[in-house]
């Protein structure tokens, strides 16, 4: 007789617990989610916590680095060379117009028009219209783009200028001659005739007023920039000088009566500055300046070399230290041809690489401490890298 609780004597009531709970595992494993499955079935990694193993090598670090700069120089001095700008304002013949007739009378009447075209009216002072006249008779009408300028009748042969006020004159002008009617003297006619006409003005050349001039800077001067300052030094006569205007990529920087006599110093915005061509213009609206010393000088910020940190833990190290792992250093260049020389520094151990090919590694097994670890890169050209990495590999035992 069976006792109560008692198993069965074959067994098959405990095979069919075992069965039970085998399932029920299956089951929550099924239903795990993928990243804590895999985990589950793989082990939880403690002993190589934070590596990443390919087949039987180990790899410490990866990055994908990019192009880093090299830089020879703290500062750049752009010199640019000296100039002088100054105003000059001469007297010129605007237009010369040939001998012509007009009248007025009953049966026959007869006027004259004439154009003229002026680049920059704002630049002409003191425009007069000149002739003399070897018949008057009547009220002479001139008029300048339909505006009257002269009604009146000229009584001799020489004549005072006329004056064509500044604020009539256009980029293109007519110029009209026109007599009065004669009234009901039918019999007789108003009449005007000609010569050595022509229209003068004092005009200001303002080429001289302007200087453009250019420099030029590099990719990593502009991205590595933190001051940007502009030198000069203006011989001026600050009663007589007008205001000097300093615009950089037409930008203006500086608006104003610089100290003349002393070297001037202005600081600007240096985003500003493009990578390549910089073009610098100086230019006022009155007086002589004679520029100088005329220099841009940008300052870098504090060069700081890029570094990669990776950790060793406890369980790997002591594989390092037992000769069961070997630790290398690889590095993908970009295959250009070019050089490739900086200092490696990893944990204080300094190495040089200097070569054309695209692919370098070495061993760093004894530089590899417990813990972090890290490698700077010290650039002494620029350098495109594809790839660094720190790679455990397993010491083959020849026992």
């Amino acid at each position: 007789m069976k006792k109560k609780g008692q198993l069965p004597q074959d067994g098959r009531g405990a095979g069919a617990l075992v069965g039970i709970l085998l399932v029920l595992i299956i089951a929550y494993i099924i239903f795990l989610p993928a990243e804590d499955r895999e985990k589950l079935l793989e082990g939880n990694g403690d002993d190589k916590e934070g590596v990443i193993k390919e087949g039987d090598n180990i790899t410490l670090l990866e990055e994908s680095i990019g192009r880093i700069d090299y830089r020879k120089l703290d500062e750049f001095e752009h010199d640019i060379p000296s100039f002088t700008l100054f105003k000059t304002t001469n007297s010129e013949i605007l237009k010369k117009i040939n001998p012509f007739y007009i009248k007025s009378g009953w049966f026959d009447k007869k006027f004259y028009d004439t154009s003229f075209s002026i680049d920059e009216p704002e630049l002409v002072d003191n425009a007069l219209l000149s002739f003399t006249v070897t018949k008057n008779k009547g009220m002479l009408i001139i008029e300048l783009n339909g505006n009257p300028i002269f009604e009146g009748e000229i009584t001799g042969s020489n004549v005072e200028p006329i004056v064509l006020q500044k604020e009539m004159l256009q980029e293109d002008n007519i110029l009209k001659f026109s007599v009065s009617k004669v009234g009901w003297k039918f019999w007789t006619t108003n009449e005007y005739a000609f010569q050595n006409i022509q229209i003068t003005g004092d005009v200001t050349d303002v080429g001289r007023q302007e200087s453009k001039n250019i420099f030029y800077a590099t990719d990593t001067e502009i991205m590595n920039i933190e001051k940007a300052v502009l030198r000069f030094n203006p011989e001026c006569n600050p009663n007589t000088v007008g205001t000097l205007e300093i615009d950089i990529n037409k930008k203006n920087i500086f608006s104003g009566v610089p100290d003349c006599g002393i070297l001037n110093k202005i600081e600007f915005t240096p985003g500003i500055l493009d990578i390549g061509s910089n073009i610098v213009v100086f230019k006022t609206n009155q007086g002589t300046y004679l520029i100088d010393q005329i220099q841009v000088k940008t300052e870098l910020e504090e060069e700081i070399f890029p570094i990669y940190y990776f950790e060793v833990n406890e369980s790997v190290f002591e594989d390092i230290e037992d000769g069961d792992l070997e630790a290398w250093i690889q590095i993908e260049f970009v295959d250009d041809d070019k050089t490739k020389e900086l200092d490696l520094n990893v944990n204080g151990h300094l190495t040089n690489i200097d070569q054309e090919k695209s692919f370098y590694e070495r061993d760093i097994t004894t530089w590899v401490e417990e813990g972090n670890n890290y490698i700077e890169i010290r650039p002494k050209t620029v350098l495109n890298i594809v790839e660094m990495r720190v790679v455990l590999f397993e010491v083959e035992n020849n026992d």
